[in-house]
């Protein structure tokens, strides 16, 4: 678990990508909620996320839950600190940015220019010009209702594929872990 009233977090996520390979979508799968003072449902909160730089958009967290114990918070963590958040789904493919299949830019995979030799950089974080600063929480395995840290997921066609069927091979990881799934 990792919170703050303000600033981000950057993760470098490893590429695996080889040569032939180019991106056609990234996922990223993660719990979070807002950082209020003990706990607040109504404590709205943008969170904003980037890759290399460039801001993909921002999802308002409505509250720093915690009306009930998260599934996997430990025992020893306090009752009146928050419990657990919403598992959010950011995509970025050919159309456009979205979270939870909504669209909230239009920055594309393809506007990003990634190859096999790109660095990608997650950045998550409350900006200063964000209209609602109310902190945030990330959930990782242990806390929260969902089991799981930050999951990261790069969707790729092969360039030298012969056909559309060819294409659309996953590889998914964990940051930080430098393994693959």
């Amino acid at each position: 678990i990792l919170w703050t009233r303000k600033g981000y977090v950057e993760y470098r996520l490893p590429n695996y990508l080889e040569e032939t390979q180019k991106p056609i979508e990234i996922q990223l799968s993660m719990e979070l909620s807002s950082e209020a003072p003990g706990i607040s449902e109504n404590w709205p909160s943008d969170i904003y996320f980037y890759l290399n730089d460039i801001e993909l958009g921002h999802w308002t967290s409505p509250g720093d839950f915690g009306n009930m114990r998260g599934m996997y918070t430990p025992d020893w963590w306090f009752d009146n600190w928050n419990q657990y958040g919403m598992l959010k789904l950011l995509s970025i493919n050919r159309q456009g940015t979205f979270i939870d299949g909504l669209m909230v830019s239009p920055v594309t995979i393809d506007s990003l220019n990634l190859h096999y030799k790109s660095d990608l950089r997650f950045r998550i974080g409350i900006p200063d010009k964000a209209a609602n600063v109310g902190g945030m929480t990330i959930f990782g395995q242990g806390f929260g209702n969902y089991n799981q840290g930050i999951r990261f997921r790069v969707i790729y066609s092969d360039t030298e594929a012969a056909s559309p069927e060819d294409s659309g091979q996953e590889s998914e990881s964990q940051p930080g872990t430098g393994m693959k799934k």
